[in-house]
């Protein structure tokens, strides 16, 4: 279990070290994300060594959510104001990414 909390921190680490360093326009945390799914992709680390984190993590994950549950109230005037634009931006960014996972899973789904 250490193992592979080490690996995922690990990788978590090294994506905020090179947005840091290399000032990307992207968050580290997402970075640390690709980099361990290319490492897994290429078998440079094996998922028995990753699994029992990761399967820790996931059960606890709606406690992630949490902070994102208390910034929209922090900023309920805001969104109170912009709701209609919000709106149509999430149910836009919605369909789009249906329909894009629709292709792709029609296309590479064989």
């Amino acid at each position: 279990m250490l193992k592979s909390l080490v690996y995922i921190f690990g990788f978590l680490f090294l994506g905020e070290t090179i947005t840091y360093f290399f000032e990307m326009p992207i968050t580290g945390n997402i970075l640390g994300m690709i980099l361990i799914f290319l490492a897994l992709r290429f078998k440079i680390i094996k998922l028995k060594d990753v699994k029992p984190a990761s399967d820790k993590l996931m059960k606890y994950l709606i406690l992630f959510f949490i902070p994102y549950g208390v910034g929209l109230m922090t900023h309920f005037d805001i969104i109170a104001n912009y709701w209609v634009p919000i709106s149509v931006a999430i149910i836009a960014s919605t369909a789009f990414a249906l329909y894009v996972t629709a292709i792709i899973m029609e296309k590479f789904g064989k």
